[in-house]
């Protein structure tokens, strides 16, 4: 019997939802292969065009490529889909910031959250 090489439990099983194309882009980004993650994302929001986490995680993924446009569009889908409301108030105000962050630093090259955190009465 020949042995095989055991295969990572991602790439055995071929994502069908959303949400496990999600979870392969985000392997994908943590392992460096930014196309595959990429591909995974956008196969994620063309399933579920308002799910969230694929909007920032394609961001993240742009950002890394230094395609700052692209970018900034996904970091606002987020920001617009918190927007209209969201399960989580807490997650989706961390996700909000953060994609703003992004933004402000693409933009401007600081994150520009003085504001945001420090909100003056």
């Amino acid at each position: 019997m020949v042995a095989s090489n055991p295969k990572n439990v991602l790439e055995e099983k071929q994502p069908s939802t959303a949400e496990e194309f999600v979870n392969r882009g985000w392997a994908k980004k943590a392992s460096g292969n930014l196309d595959d993650a990429e591909a995974n994302f956008r196969k994620a929001i063309s399933q579920k065009p308002d799910l969230v986490e694929a909007h920032y995680g394609l961001g993240l993924v742009l950002k890394a490529q230094d395609r700052r446009q692209d970018c900034i569009q996904s970091f606002e889908k987020v920001i617009e889909f918190i927007n209209r409301g969201i399960d989580d108030r807490v997650r989706g105000e961390m996700l909000r910031r953060l994609s703003l962050a992004h933004i402000n630093q693409l933009r401007s090259g600081d994150w520009g959250l003085e504001q945001e955190i420090w909100k003056h009465k």
